[in-house]
């Protein structure tokens, strides 16, 4: 069953706008006078086509479960379950830590994150929904930290040891994304000029921090948003019953 969360969001001119994300398969977020009030997809959802799933891999990792486990095929969606649940564990964490300061020390992965980004940031904006009214799309940011220059941040949790050199570039064009909806949505946290991934081992292990490429990720947030809404158009069009 969906559910929905509203959230209010300050603009630079003082005036506010509610944000609606509704949660199912998914997320959909929905504005007032915005996208003639109809659900806008998720930058997620329109980022899919910068790295898309490798099937090989996602089935190399699939049979990898099965083996440790004995040979239980109930183990790829056990572990991922079990990903997910840690992986929002660690936001949550982060997210009350940005709130109210409370300090979560039974998460080894939110430990990381506080020793090594955490502790260091005055942080103005937790987790914040936005969205872009020029293209029509919504997103959740995680952070934002204050100071002489205000940065936008990501979590993403990893399993341990595993890191990809500078990211994946779907991380890249999915921060730069919001950086743009904070300025076309005429945010109070408009023209931020820089951003950065905390990539966190769930474990505890270690935290990796990497500086987006702002540039770059804007080109790859719309070619990717392109394919995205020629795909949408082209599934709309090839439905059975559509032509005479």
């Amino acid at each position: 069953m969906a559910t929905e969360t509203t959230q209010t969001h300050l603009l630079a001119n003082g005036d506010t706008v509610e944000i609606t994300r509704r949660d199912g398969r998914g997320h959909k977020y929905i504005v007032d006078g915005v996208n003639d009030g109809k659900p806008m997809p998720s930058v997620t959802g329109m980022t899919g086509h910068v790295s898309p799933v490798n099937f090989g891999i996602a089935s190399g990792w699939a049979t990898k479960q099965i083996r440790l486990a004995g040979g239980d095929l109930d183990a790829p969606k056990r572990v991922g379950d079990k990903t997910i649940a840690d992986g929002n564990d660690i936001h949550d964490a982060i997210e009350r830590y940005i709130k109210t300061g409370e300090v979560t020390e039974d998460n080894l992965g939110f430990i990381s994150w506080l020793n090594t980004v955490g502790n260091h940031y005055e942080w103005i904006a937790g987790e914040a929904f936005i969205y872009n009214p020029l293209y029509g799309y919504g997103g959740t940011l995680d952070a934002i930290s204050g100071g002489d220059e205000p940065i936008l941040w990501d979590w993403k949790s990893k399993e341990a040891n595993y890191w990809e050199y500078g990211g994946k570039l779907q991380d890249h064009a999915q921060v730069a994304s919001y950086v743009s909806a904070l300025d076309a949505m005429g945010s109070e946290f408009q023209g931020i000029k820089k951003a950065r991934i905390a990539y966190i081992q769930r474990d505890g292990s270690g935290t990796d921090v990497i500086d987006v490429d702002l540039e770059v990720g804007r080109k790859l947030f719309t070619l990717s948003r392109d394919l995205y809404q020629m795909t949408a158009l082209f599934k709309d069009n090839t439905k059975p019953g559509t032509h005479e």
